[in-house]
């Protein structure tokens, strides 16, 4: 059988193929995929439930309800001063859409995407879908804040969209007010694309959120967020973009002929989430700050590792050099040996073979256990030594 030369150049994904080998485990500490083990607030359920007893069960429009969309524009404003409305605003099925109509309205085969390390192998992938190209800068000034300097030297005639996360994953790392700047400076000057994936806006712990649309151009800007993290609403899958209207309407072209519209009840779960953003998505974060509390207390007990403490996200990145041995054979035999399931940093860039992420998105006692097996084991491997 022949198969399309987009689905010999895609692969799996990689934290996917980990998440679905541990369950094949007993008793598995399971970090790998980002999915809360929070339940979304009954309000926000009865809120869809209400919904569709209500006869809210048919098409939306494509872009969504306009309820939500102006209640995201709204959001948006005020959260970041921008100055958007409903019309810059297209509901999608999770960020995971929303990224790949954006890709699809503008790319064509051979422009260059710059990829900002470490980075979501979808980022990536989805360059790929469309025959360009991902170009990855993966040099720093300090700790993973993005060089200046290698992203500009990075650009070239084919260059297209500079792919941005912040906060970061895997690593939990904000962006600083002067990076973004420079970003937003180089993408006016050269007329280029940003693509902001802040899906994790609403998870920080040392301080308030910066978006880079405070020094973007609108016509440059393309924002993508979800509801999945913010209010604990992974299964719900509703993401959204904003962006300039010329660019709204071309993604809307690509997202009617790949979904039509996002679950309509969905949408009015959503809704009720946004309109009371700080209040739901508080409670989340509290969550979070407790797990992230007891796991850097718990990591910095495990010896020969190192890492950043996170500043945003769930995620921890952990710089496993010292135990000799690539992310994958590391990730594999902590498995096997200790039943506890992580991703292998090469999942997020060539040059993060020496990292894990973990995820803690699972109780206290889970996350201690946890890191208790992970010490165990690196503790094993040096005793052999």
């Amino acid at each position: 059988m022949e198969f399309s030369e987009t689905s010999k150049v895609v692969g799996p994904l990689l934290a996917r193929q980990l998440y679905m080998m541990a369950k094949e485990y007993d008793n598995v500490i399971d970090f790998t995929i980002g999915d809360p083990d929070i339940p979304t607030d009954k309000a926000i359920c009865q809120a869809a439930c209400d919904a569709a007893m209500t006869g809210h069960t048919r098409y939306s429009a494509n872009a969504g309800i306009p309820e939500l969309r102006d209640a995201i524009s709204k959001w948006m404003n005020q959260s970041r001063g921008t100055e958007y409305t409903a019309n810059n605003i297209v509901t999608t099925i999770g960020a995971t859409e929303a990224l790949f109509i954006a890709y699809m309205a503008l790319l064509n085969k051979g422009d260059e995407v710059i990829v900002l390390a470490p980075y979501w192998i979808q980022y990536e992938n989805m360059a790929k879908f469309f025959g360009a190209k991902a170009v990855i800068v993966d040099k720093f000034t300090e700790g993973f804040e993005p060089d200046i300097q290698a992203i500009k030297e990075a650009i070239t005639s084919k260059t297209k969209v500079i792919v941005i996360n912040s906060p970061n994953n895997p690593s939990g790392w904000i962006y600083r007010d002067d990076t973004l700047q420079a970003i937003a400076n180089l993408a006016n000057e050269y007329g280029l694309f940003v693509f902001a994936d802040e899906c994790y806006e609403a998870l920080t712990y040392t301080g308030k959120y910066q978006s880079i649309a405070q020094y973007c151009e609108k016509s440059h800007l393309v924002l993508f967020n979800s509801f999945s993290k913010a209010f604990a609403m992974t299964g719900w899958r509703v993401g959204y973009l904003a962006a300039d209207e010329e660019l709204v309407a071309n993604t809307i072209k690509m997202h009617q002929n790949i979904a039509i519209c996002a679950s309509v009840p969905s949408q009015y779960a959503a809704l009720e989430a946004i309109t009371h953003a700080d209040e739901y998505s508080s409670r989340v974060q509290k969550v979070f700050t407790n797990r992230r509390k007891v796991l850097l207390a718990e990591l910095g007990k495990v010896q020969h590792i190192h890492f950043n403490a996170p500043d945003g996200t769930f995620y921890v990145f952990i710089d496993i050099s010292e135990t000799g041995m690539n992310s994958k054979d590391f990730t594999f035999s902590l498995l096997k040996e200790e039943h506890v399931a992580v991703i292998p940093g090469i999942a997020y860039g060539d040059a993060f073979d020496h990292y894990i992420r973990l995820a803690f998105t699972m109780n206290e006692d889970k996350i201690t256990e946890g890191v208790k097996r992970l010490g165990r084991f690196i503790n094993k491997i040096f005793k052999i030594q």
